[in-house]
C-alpha cells in the first residue's frame, strides 16, 4: 500500500542506518563494513552497509542513484525500467526488472521512492519499497519480488572536503523458491560489489552528463518534472502488504486534529503534513504549488523552504524562458509587409542576388585565370630569352 513520505519515516530510516544494536558484523574490509539481522516474522535477514569514497562527492552519489538514463549505462544487471509517474514532487513510482544467474529467473520490482535533500553540508536521503499498481501486474517470464525497505543516507565527509559517507540498508524478498539460508549468505558478499559498482558509476557521471543532449535533473528541481501524475488510489491493495519495520524504525504517525471525527468502526489512514501539491501547466510542466505549515504537526523548514523554489522565482524564471522563446522565434521569421508578400519578394531577391554572385564569381576566376596564364608564359620566355644569353656567353668565352 502506498503512503507519501513524511519527516518520520526519513528520521526512521537515519535511525536504522545509525543504530547496531542487535546487528551483527558479517564482513569489515577497507573502508566497507556490511551488517545484517534478523527480522521478526520472515526468514530473510535485513543488510546494512557503511562505506566511505573518499573522491566521490554526496551529490554526485545521489544524483548517480536518481537518473534514470545513466543507470541504463552502469548497471549491468537491469533489464528494464519505466518511469510509472510521480505522487508529488519527492515522490515517484516506476518498474525495475533485473537479471538472476541461471537457471534462477530474472525478477522484477514496483517500486515508490521518496528521496529528501537537506541541503548543503546537510543530508540527503532515498528511501523505496514495493508498491501495487493496478496497470503493472506480475509479467509472465517474471517473478515478482518484494522489497520491504531500501534506503541510503549520504552525508558529506568532514574529514575530506570531496569525500562523502554512504549508508545503506536493505530488506527484500526475492520470492519464488530459493532457500532463504542460501539468500542469506551471499547478501553480504554481494554488498561490497554493488558498493564498488555505484562508486565506479559515480566516478564517470559528471564527464557522462555534459555528453546528454540535456542537462535536466528533476529530482533537484521540480520544474523540470517530465513524468505524468498519477493517483495514489493506483497503488492501493488489500492483499499485497509489506512487513513492519523492526522497532528500531517504526514509524509513528502523527495524531489527527480533533476536528477529524473518524468512525471507530472504519479504519482510516493516519494523516501526515501535506507536501507541496502539483499543477499540470500547458507546457507540459509540473510545478509545486507551496501550502502553509499545518499547526497540528511538526514543522519542516527543510521539506517547506530550503528544498522547493518560491512561486515568484519559478514565475520570473519561466517567465524569461517564454521571453526567450519568442525572441528566437521571431528572429526566425521572415519579415512581412502590409500586403504580405514581402516575404516572397524577399526570397526571390535573395535567389537574384545569389545568381548575380555566381555569376561575378565565375567572372572572377575566369579573369583570374588569364592572369595567371598570362603571368605564366611571360615567366616562359623570360627564362627561355636567358637561357639564349647564357648560351651566347659560353662560345664567346671558347678559346680556339
Amino acid at each position: 500500500m502506498a503512503r507519501i513520505a513524511d519527516d518520520s519515516d526519513f528520521e526512521a530510516l537515519k535511525r536504522l542506518v545509525d543504530n547496531h544494536d542487535g546487528w551483527t558484523l558479517e564482513l569489515s574490509k577497507s573502508d566497507t563494513e556490511v551488517y545484517t539481522r534478523p527480522v521478526p516474522g520472515c526468514n530473510f535477514n535485513m543488510v546494512k552497509i557503511h562505506t566511505e569514497f573518499a573522491d566521490v562527492t554526496a551529490d554526485i552519489v545521489f544524483d548517480v542513484l536518481h537518473d534514470p538514463d545513466y543507470r541504463k549505462v552502469w548497471d549491468s544487471h537491469m533489464l528494464a525500467s519505466e518511469e510509472i509517474g510521480i505522487l508529488n514532487v519527492n515522490n515517484d513510482v516506476g518498474y525495475y526488472a533485473m537479471s538472476c544467474p541461471p537457471p534462477l529467473k530474472p525478477r522484477d520490482f514496483v517500486l515508490q521512492r521518496s528521496w529528501l535533500d537537506t541541503g548543503p553540508q546537510g543530508e540527503q536521503m532515498l528511501l523505496s519499497r514495493s508498491v501495487p499498481h493496478k496497470n503493472y501486474p506480475p509479467k509472465k517470464g517474471y517473478v515478482r519480488a518484494m522489497s520491504y525497505i531500501t534506503g541510503f543516507v549520504l552525508r558529506t565527509n568532514e574529514n575530506s572536503k570531496t569525500g562523502c559517507i554512504l549508508k545503506y540498508v536493505a530488506h527484500c524478498d526475492p520470492q519464488g523458491t530459493l532457500p532463504p539460508w542460501l539468500v542469506n549468505k551471499v547478501t553480504h558478499t554481494l554488498g561490497p560489489r554493488m558498493v564498488k559498482d555505484l562508486k565506479k558509476a559515480a566516478l564517470g557521471y559528471p564527464g557522462w552528463k555534459l555528453t546528454q543532449p540535456h542537462l535536466r535533473k528533476p529530482w533537484r528541481f521540480p520544474e523540470e518534472i517530465r513524468c505524468p501524475r498519477i493517483s495514489i488510489d493506483d497503488c492501493l491493495d488489500t492483499v499485497t502488504v509489506p512487513l513492519a519495520l523492526p522497532p528500531a524504525a517504526t514509524v509513528s504517525s502523527p495524531k489527527s486534529a480533533p476536528s477529524q471525527q473518524q468512525s471507530p468502526s472504519t479504519p482510516q489512514p493516519p494523516a501526515h503534513r501535506k507536501l507541496p501539491q502539483l499543477k499540470t501547466q500547458t507546457n507540459g510542466r509540473v510545478l509545486p504549488i507551496l501550502h502553509k505549515k499545518a499547526q497540528s504537526t511538526p514543522s519542516s523548514p527543510v521539506v517547506e523552504e530550503a528544498k522547493f523554489p518560491k512561486r515568484d522565482d519559478l514565475k520570473e524564471l519561466l517567465e524569461e524562458k517564454r521571453k526567450d522563446e519568442k525572441k528566437k522565434q521571431k528572429d526566425a521569421k521572415e519579415p512581412k509587409g502590409k500586403d504580405g508578400k514581402e516575404g516572397l519578394k524577399s526570397s526571390k531577391e535573395l535567389e537574384k542576388e545569389a545568381k548575380a554572385a555566381a555569376k561575378e564569381s565565375k567572372k572572377l576566376s575566369k579573369a583570374a585565370a588569364k592572369e595567371a596564364a598570362a603571368a605564366e608564359s611571360a615567366l616562359a620566355k623570360k627564362e627561355k630569352k636567358e637561357k639564349g644569353l647564357t648560351k651566347r656567353r659560353s662560345l664567346l668565352n671558347l678559346k680556339f
